[in-house]
């Protein structure tokens, strides 16, 4: 893996140094949303079933959400780059966007990232409970290794770079879980 996120060899790869930022929120965000949204689900006591639907549902919305808003942003970014009187000191990553690309970086990264807490409910690994602490060990897993992947590309420090990563990340999913509690105590809800 050390050799894969190498600076050097990102700048010469199609998915180069230029891409960490898509990789980057595109995991951790289709992590982060989809782990914060089961969290809730089995904070109100939904079914297994019910979790796996509206978690693949929100991986799918989430998806076509990040990809269409980066390539629009992504285009946007190079038009204002690009505008006649401004191309001059124009930031070179600007400059040379490929909304396409950023926009395919964006859907894969964020489609990784979704399926990482779906995983323990879709495999069927028990209750709620045993599937819910299976996917809180593999979100913390991956966000610690995304946080050390993106230290390692911009030769930052990796284990605070992970940590950091980590417990940002972390306190969505315990206000997901919280507020799923609170969402099943206030409506009832054993579905």
């Amino acid at each position: 893996m050390h050799q894969l996120l190498r600076p050097s060899r990102l700048a010469r790869s199609d998915f180069g140094a230029e891409s960490i930022r898509e990789l980057v929120f595109g995991i951790e965000d289709g992590v982060v949303q989809n782990m914060t949204l089961v969290a809730g689900m089995v904070g109100a006591s939904l079914s297994n079933r019910v979790i796996v639907v509206a978690a693949a549902i929100n991986a799918i919305a989430g998806v076509l959400s990040m990809s269409m808003g980066t390539y629009l942003s992504s285009k946007a970014e190079r038009d204002v780059a690009m505008a006649p009187g401004r191309v001059r000191g124009v930031p070179e990553r600007a400059a040379a966007h490929a909304p396409s690309k950023d926009a395919a970086v964006m859907a894969g990264a964020y489609a990784v990232g979704a399926l990482v807490p779906l995983v323990p409910f879709a495999v069927g690994l028990g209750g709620r409970g045993s599937a819910l602490a299976v996917a809180v060990v593999l979100t913390g897993l991956t966000l610690f290794a995304l946080g050390v992947g993106k230290a390692i590309v911009s030769e930052q420090r990796r284990l605070r770079s992970g940590l950091e990563m980590l417990f940002l990340a972390s306190a969505a999913g315990l206000g997901g879980y919280m507020i799923g509690v609170a969402a099943g105590e206030i409506f009832e809800l054993d579905l």
